[in-house]
């Protein structure tokens, strides 16, 4: 992967994370509503409201990997 490639994919995981935290009155229930539907989906929305942070922790990750 190229130095460019890596660097634009990690700024658009982080800018993805930043709008998800920001915005997420108008991803979030759209979300809930479409995982409560189904059993397994109830386990899942424990772990939405961390989305987010993943985006932005892969994102910086992929930014600081040397390889």
């Amino acid at each position: 992967m190229t130095k460019i490639a890596k660097l634009l994919v990690s700024l658009a995981l982080i800018l993805t994370g930043l709008y998800m935290a920001v915005f997420g009155n108008t991803w979030g229930p759209f979300l809930f509503e479409r995982l409560e539907t189904t059993e397994a989906g109830t386990w899942v929305t424990l772990i939405v409201p961390f989305l987010p942070m993943v985006f932005i922790g892969m994102g910086a990750t992929l930014f600081t990997a040397r390889r």
